[in-house]
């Protein structure tokens, strides 16, 4: 059996600054091998329609082993075992190199340089359903070939992008807290209410029940729900389809669970995304150095005030719309891009006052004046 490196996973964020592998990232290095392993299939019938089937023991190819991780770092050595000789002498190159690059060409191009008929295609991105999964909102992987420190960035952004492209929905790693509202032992379905308002099914086997129904018996009994989620093309979560862990929640989880769970930058890229005329046919593709500079704002606020993540939507007129909820207020924040002024609205509720206030957030102080509206309203009862 020869060994030779066939990969550099390089691993960044700030779960991985202690140069040390968490156990919970491992399945990445499963999922690479299974989204390399569906695109040789694609790359060998693409070149060879004429047969029915892959050749005999054609999966056995790839056959990925973890060498090592590399000392002082998080970058696993990621080595292919191949019988001597080679199970496959097909003629025409070797599929599983081919599929390698292939892979970084469509993490590094976003999907722009696939090359496959269209039934290969989704069967592909598909794979990126579990690919990156686990990756935090400030991580990120580098695809490199092997020995090599640089190669393609991939993201949760660049991840959704890819998915995307051949189906409407996704799967993401969700974490909440809310309030279960309803319950179904024999079907093990319940519904979440979340601290913004929304109410998310979920399945979750027979031991999570007894605190399902603490939450249910018990007004304003928080639990935290983790799992992986269907979430649509907006990043809203549809429904939770394998809960992993539903348990009460910690102190402090009313005030650092309220916000979007999909971070500032996809939310801007689902923006990016739209097309001319795509309300009606007035409605103008959005200008990609006016959503770089509003991703860099709210990012910028978010950061300065510990805000957490707004929920981002378009307007027919142009311009985008960040909405704020709070336990007393609901904060919303119109963003004309091109001028960079925003009018501002804080409603309370179960009340008739609004505040309301117009930032040149383009000029000096604009961004924290911006942050201290939101933070004021949000923070008061």
């Amino acid at each position: 059996m020869n060994r030779s490196p066939f990969v550099t996973l390089i691993f960044r964020g700030a779960r991985f600054q202690g140069a040390a592998m968490p156990l919970e990232a491992l399945p990445e290095l499963a999922a690479y091998r299974d989204l390399v392993l569906a695109t040789a299939r694609a790359l060998y019938q693409n070149r060879h329609p004429e047969r029915q089937r892959l050749p005999k023991g054609f999966d056995n190819g790839l056959r990925l082993v973890l060498d090592r991780v590399e000392a002082g770092s998080t970058t696993p050595i990621v080595s292919r075992e191949v019988p001597a000789p080679t199970l496959f002498p097909l003629g025409d190159g070797d599929s599983f190199e081919e599929a390698r690059a292939k892979v970084q060409d469509l993490i590094a191009s976003g999907g722009e340089n696939i090359g496959l008929p269209a039934d290969s295609e989704r069967q592909v991105l598909a794979r990126f359903n579990a690919f990156g999964r686990s990756l935090g909102p400030d991580e990120e992987i580098i695809v490199a070939p092997p020995g090599m420190k640089e190669g393609a960035l991939y993201n949760r952004a660049i991840r959704r992008k890819l998915i995307l492209r051949t189906q409407a929905t996704y799967e993401a790693i969700v974490d909440l807290v809310g309030e279960i509202r309803s319950a179904d032992k024999d079907a093990d379905t319940y519904i979440l209410k979340t601290l913004d308002g929304a109410r998310i099914p979920l399945r979750a086997g027979v031991l999570f029940l007894p605190v399902a129904l603490r939450s249910l018996g018990q007004d304003d009994l928080l639990v935290r729900v983790r799992g992986t989620g269907i979430l649509d093309g907006d990043g809203t979560i549809q429904r939770i389809i394998n809960t992993t862990d539903v348990s009460l929640a910690e102190e402090g989880s009313e005030r650092t669970s309220l916000g979007c769970s999909t971070p500032i930058e996809e939310q801007v890229d689902s923006l990016q995304a739209l097309p001319d005329r795509w309300f009606d046919e007035d409605s103008r593709a959005f200008d990609p150095t006016e959503l770089k500079w509003l991703g860099h704002l709210l990012g910028a606020v978010q950061e300065a005030f510990h805000l957490p993540t707004p929920y981002l939507y378009p307007t027919p007129e142009g311009h985008a719309r960040a909405e704020w909820p709070g336990a007393g207020w609901e904060i919303i924040a119109s963003l004309d891009l091109r001028s960079r002024e925003a009018e501002l609205t804080a409603v309370k509720l179960n009340s008739d006052r609004v505040d309301e206030d117009h930032v040149l957030v383009g000029q000096a102080g604009g961004e924290s004046r911006l942050g201290k509206f939101i933070v004021e309203h949000l923070q008061s009862n």
